[in-house]
């Protein structure tokens, strides 16, 4: 039913999983769970999905922008090959956006026709997990100062809690999921994510989110600046969040007084099978 096209390259062959590489190998895991029929790198069926999009999509793709040519998630907006995209924009389906700010970039300041952008978060796992508490608290630190990682580990020790940091780059996903089971909550101190599959992961094993978010997505320079967000897909079923240092002591106190399950959230709004219905749904759309 559906041709999916990417290229193993594009993930730079580093055998750690990544962001790019989550996308496909979840993708994949979805569309056998839900028994979709698909080929890769190959039309042999309906609708043509070209997962990324660079130089590479741009030589080997090229004769594949038809009606039934769906592009995304994984587009780079500052690529050159991206003018490819937006000047054909009448020959191509739809160019598939992971949240709706990374839509509001597109649109905002690319100068995409809206009604050719879908948005569309691939599907994550529900495991099994088993709780053990043996820590207060795990902070997620990705693309924040280290000036912010230090105002979150005196907060956390002024109110005498435990906590473990784990730093994007440096850790495996056995790491992840073990110091998750292992602690009441997470203290999200993350940049803007365009979709943020791994903070998602957390929330599928039912860990509590504590999240010092931001506002705007600034790193192209302010030109390119957007409203966005750590957490693109939220609920307060799966915590608190707040903006400013300012603002900890009242938003932990908020936090500390309610009682959460982000698992539902994510079984409800990002589970494979979910995440499978929404594409489908795109695809008959359109």
């Amino acid at each position: 039913m559906i041709n999916l096209f990417y290229d193993e390259a594009y993930w730079g062959g580093n055998p750690r999983m990544n962001g790019p590489k989550k996308v496909v190998v979840n993708l994949l895991e979805s569309l056998k769970q839900e028994n979709i029929t698909y080929a890769v790198n190959e039309e042999k069926y309906k609708y043509n999905f070209l997962l990324h999009y660079d130089y590479r999509g741009h030589v080997k793709h090229s004769n594949l922008e038809l009606e039934n040519c769906f592009i995304g998630p994984q587009v780079w907006f500052f690529d050159e090959h991206v003018r490819v995209i937006q000047q054909n924009a009448h020959f191509y389906n739809k160019l598939i956006v992971p949240s709706q700010w990374t839509k509001d970039l597109a649109v905002q300041k690319f100068d995409f026709p809206r009604r050719k952008i879908e948005t569309w978060p691939v599907g994550v796992e529900l495991p099994e997990y088993h709780p053990s508490v043996k820590y207060d608290c795990l902070v997620y630190f990705k693309r924040r100062s280290e000036e912010e990682l230090q105002t979150v580990k005196d907060f956390l020790e002024n109110k005498g809690l435990t906590y473990n940091v784990i730093s994007y780059g440096s850790y495996n996903q056995e790491e992840l999921e073990t110091l998750c089971d292992q602690s009441r909550f997470c203290f999200l101190l993350n940049g803007t994510e365009s979709q943020g599959v791994a903070v998602q992961e957390m929330m599928a094993r039912d860990t509590p989110m504590f999240v010092w978010d931001v506002t705007h997505w600034n790193d192209q320079g302010p030109q390119w600046s957007v409203p966005a967000t750590s957490v693109p897909y939220w609920s307060d079923e799966c915590g608190v969040r707040f903006f400013n240092a300012d603002e900890m002591e009242l938003a932990y106190e908020t936090f500390c007084s309610r009682i959460y399950n982000p698992r539902q959230f994510v079984e409800r709004e990002l589970s494979f099978k979910s995440s499978v219905n929404r594409l489908l749904e795109i695809f008959n759309a359109s």
